[in-house]
């Protein structure tokens, strides 16, 4: 009896799949939880929490990797859709826990169910037999195709920093910018996106025959963790996240994907 595969694809996504060929494998998740130390192992002056920081990146490096294998186990091309979920727990003797779970859909190519000017398409995976990762939605990920791209991997980067509650006595009763503050957040964000491309460019070298010639869909989100209240100080993280692509093969016939033409609706009832 044939299973069917499991997916987080709508029915939108998974037509928009479908016209360029691929089909879904299953649903992929892969989890870490890692320990970062207590609270009272962290420097209260503004700045970055270093061990903070390396936990969350090693979490999500190792959760992304198993989603990776198993992807791989499915015979997949590719994950699409990944999305990252990070937890923070505070669990007995102050000690910090994170949580990352990392999920998406994995898809392959089927030539029996392209359309018939795709058929000739080679694979997706990358150079050493691996299944590439992406963030990008259904619809990005067949406009790459068409823009003449292919995913490579989903490139991350992350910086936490804590925030001395105590330098909020010097403003008290104004209406001042708190330029301490401000600064952090500019370093955090910075730092996030410079460890983004070092990561990246570390493990896919230029020479590399996957090697990425840019990063699509980049964001940086701002996140809050840790006691709010009370003597522990705020602790917020930045994460960068983004796909890093390649240009696809010159004879590659998905840069002819024909992208849906815009009409014009008028409404008739004014």
């Amino acid at each position: 009896m044939m299973v069917p595969a499991l997916s987080e694809l709508s029915v939108t996504e998974l037509l928009t799949l479908s016209r360029a060929g691929f089909l879904p494998r299953g649903l992929c998740v892969g989890s870490a939880v890692y320990t970062a130390g207590t609270q009272y192992d962290w420097a209260v002056k503004t700045g970055e929490i270093t061990r903070l920081s390396t936990a969350m990146r090693e979490a999500r490096k190792i959760a992304v990797t198993r989603l990776r294998e198993q992807a791989k186990a499915l015979h997949a091309d590719g994950i699409v859709q990944l999305r990252l979920e990070i937890e923070h727990h505070l669990w007995r003797g102050a000690r910090q826990v994170v949580k990352c779970i990392a999920i998406g859909t994995a898809i392959s190519f089927d030539s029996s169910h392209a359309p018939a000017s795709l058929r000739s398409a080679p694979s997706l995976r990358l150079a050493n037999g691996a299944p590439f990762d992406s963030d990008l939605s259904a619809a990005d990920f067949v406009t790459l195709l068409a823009s003449g791209y292919r995913p490579i991997t989903v490139a991350m980067g992350n910086c936490v920093y804590g925030l001395d509650p105590r330098e909020l006595r010097n403003h008290r009763g104004k209406d001042e910018e708190i330029l301490s503050y401000t600064q952090a957040f500019f370093d955090a964000r910075e730092l996030a996106m410079e460890r983004l491309q070092e990561d990246l460019f570390r493990d896919w070298p230029p020479g590399n025959a996957d090697a990425p010639t840019g990063i699509v869909g980049m964001t940086v989100s701002e996140a809050a963790h840790g006691e709010q209240s009370g003597s522990s100080p705020p602790v917020v993280e930045f994460t960068a996240l983004g796909t890093a692509v390649a240009p696809l093969a010159a004879d590659d016939p998905r840069r002819k994907i024909a992208r849906p033409r815009p009409s014009l609706a008028v409404p008739l009832d004014t």
